[in-house]
């Protein structure tokens, strides 16, 4: 094990959410630190990005990560509604979905996982999961 609770580097505040990178990376949401922290196997934290805000490229309720073979990081946020890209450095790219119940719509979304070109988006009180193809990169997450 390691973290613990707290705000510093490697501590957490509601963890809610892993995922394991192709390069073997660990990527976790900390859902009331407001970000995504990253370690090595070996549970060294290597960085963190996110912040709280209301803004693209903030984080209100992050409840799930995945990350593709490109490095592009889809970080689910409960409370906006949507899906955010950022990249390795946890730059934003482009927001994905917003409140509702149609394709591409969700609410309180709470997890999300990636097998090879298909992003799983679990859309919690809407009941389903919603899968999307992954079609255009962004050359290395950036």
């Amino acid at each position: 094990s390691f973290g613990g609770r707290g705000d510093a580097k490697g501590r957490f505040n509601f963890p809610t959410h892993i995922f394991w990178s192709a390069t073997g990376e660990l990527y976790v949401t900390d859902t009331l630190n407001f970000r995504v922290e990253i370690f090595d196997e070996e549970g060294k934290a290597l960085g963190m990005f996110g912040h709280h805000g209301d803004g693209s490229g903030d984080l209100a309720m992050p409840k799930g990560v995945a990350v593709d073979k490109d490095g592009v990081v889809y970080v689910v946020d409960g409370l906006f509604d949507n899906v955010q890209l950022f990249n390795r450095e946890g730059t934003f790219l482009l927001t994905l979905g917003k409140r509702g119940i149609d394709f591409g719509e969700f609410w309180l979304p709470s997890g999300a996982f990636i097998r090879g070109d298909e992003l799983y988006v679990c859309d919690t009180y809407n009941r389903r999961i919603q899968v999307f193809r992954i079609t255009e990169r962004y050359g290395n997450g950036s």
